[in-house]
C-alpha cells in the first residue's frame, strides 16, 4: 500500500526519497506527509505524479527542497508551494510544463529546473520579485524558447542554461551583473554579441549554433571556458586577451590553419590554458600526422588536445 512506504521514515525525518516507484497523485494523496513536520528534502523522481495540493506536499512548511524530476506534471502548482516558504530548489525537470505560473512568491527559491519541459517563453511575471531577487541558477534546456526575454532582471544569477532551444539571439542580458556560467549549446544563434557587460563571466557554452566569427568578447576577460564546437568559425581570432582561459574548444568548424594559435593563445597570453579541442576542421586535414605536433609547438603550456592527454 502507499500509504505504508513512508513507515519506514521517523517523524523527525529530514530527508525522504520515493524515487522510482510509480507512484501517482492518488497514492500522494494517501500519505500522511503533513506528521513530517521537520522535512527538509523530498525526492519524488521518476514517479507518475500529475498534481500535488496543500494537502500533501503544501504542508511541508520547512521543505527546503523538492525534486519532481520525470513525473506527469502539466503545471507548475505554484499556488500549492505557498505552503513551502522556505525552498531553495525545486526541481520540475522531464515533466509536460507549459507555463512558470505562480512561482514569484518564493522568496528563498535560488535554483530552479525546468529541463526538458514546453515551456515556450517567460513571461513579464513568471520570475518576478521576490523571486526575481534571489534565484541564482536557472536551468531552462530543451524547452521551445526562440527569444531570452523577460530575465534580465534577475540580477543575482550566477548560472544561466538554456540549450536545446530555438533561440535565435543573445540579448537581454546586460543587467546580469554577476552572471558566471552561460550556457545557450544546440540554438539558432548566429552572432556573438551584447555580452559586454557580463564581466563575471566565467564560461561561455555556444556549440552548436551557427556562429561565423569570434567576436565581441572584449570585456570578458574573466573567462575560463570557452566553447565555441560545432559551429561555422573560419578562424582563431579575438582571443588573445582572455588571459584567464583555462579551456578552449573550437572543434568542428571551418578553420583552415592553426598558424594563428600562438599569436592568439599562445603562453605569454594565456597561461592557464590546458586544454584545446580543434579536430574536425580544414587544418587537422591538411596538418595530418603533424597535426598535434604543431599545435604542441604553438601553444607548449597545454596539457591536452582534442581527447588526447600530451603531458
Amino acid at each position: 500500500d502507499d500509504a505504508d512506504l513512508l513507515s519506514a521514515f521517523e517523524e523527525d525525518t529530514d530527508v525522504i526519497d520515493l524515487t522510482h516507484l510509480r507512484l501517482t497523485s492518488k497514492s500522494l494523496r494517501k500519505m500522511p506527509l503533513e506528521k513530517f513536520v521537520k522535512l527538509q528534502r523530498l525526492h519524488l523522481r521518476q514517479n507518475e505524479i500529475s498534481k500535488f495540493t496543500e494537502k500533501d506536499i503544501g504542508s511541508l512548511h520547512e521543505l527546503q527542497e523538492l525534486d519532481m524530476y520525470d513525473n506527469s506534471l502539466e503545471k507548475t502548482y505554484g499556488e500549492v508551494l505557498k505552503g513551502c516558504p522556505n525552498l531553495e530548489t525545486l526541481d520540475l525537470s522531464f515533466n509536460a510544463i507549459r507555463h512558470i505560473s505562480h512561482l514569484s512568491h518564493l522568496s528563498k527559491l535560488h535554483t530552479l529546473y525546468l529541463v526538458q519541459n514546453k515551456i515556450a517563453k517567460v513571461r513579464p511575471d513568471d520570475l518576478a520579485a521576490p523571486l526575481g531577487l534571489t534565484l541564482k541558477s536557472l536551468e531552462l534546456g530543451s524547452n521551445r524558447l526562440r527569444s531570452l526575454e523577460n530575465i534580465g532582471h534577475l540580477t543575482q544569477l550566477e548560472e544561466l542554461w538554456v540549450g536545446k532551444n530555438k533561440i535565435t539571439k543573445l540579448e537581454g542580458l546586460d543587467e546580469l551583473a554577476n552572471l558566471r556560467i552561460l550556457s545557450i549549446q544546440s540554438n539558432r544563434i548566429t552572432k556573438l554579441e551584447n555580452l559586454d557587460k557580463l564581466h563575471n563571466l566565467e564560461e561561455l557554452y555556444l556549440s552548436h549554433n551557427g556562429l561565423e566569427r569570434i567576436e565581441g568578447l572584449e570585456n570578458n576577460v574573466k573567462l575560463t571556458t570557452l566553447d565555441i564546437g560545432a559551429n561555422k568559425v573560419k578562424e582563431i581570432e579575438n582571443v588573445g586577451h582572455l588571459k584567464n582561459l583555462e579551456e578552449f574548444w573550437a572543434n568542428d568548424n571551418q578553420i583552415a590553419t592553426i598558424n594563428q594559435l600562438e599569436k592568439q593563445l599562445g603562453p605569454s597570453l594565456c597561461p592557464a590554458l590546458n586544454t584545446v579541442y580543434l579536430e574536425g576542421n580544414p587544418a587537422q586535414r591538411t596538418e595530418g600526422a603533424h597535426y598535434r605536433f604543431k599545435v604542441k609547438l604553438a601553444l607548449p603550456q597545454i596539457k591536452q588536445i582534442d581527447a588526447t592527454f600530451v603531458r
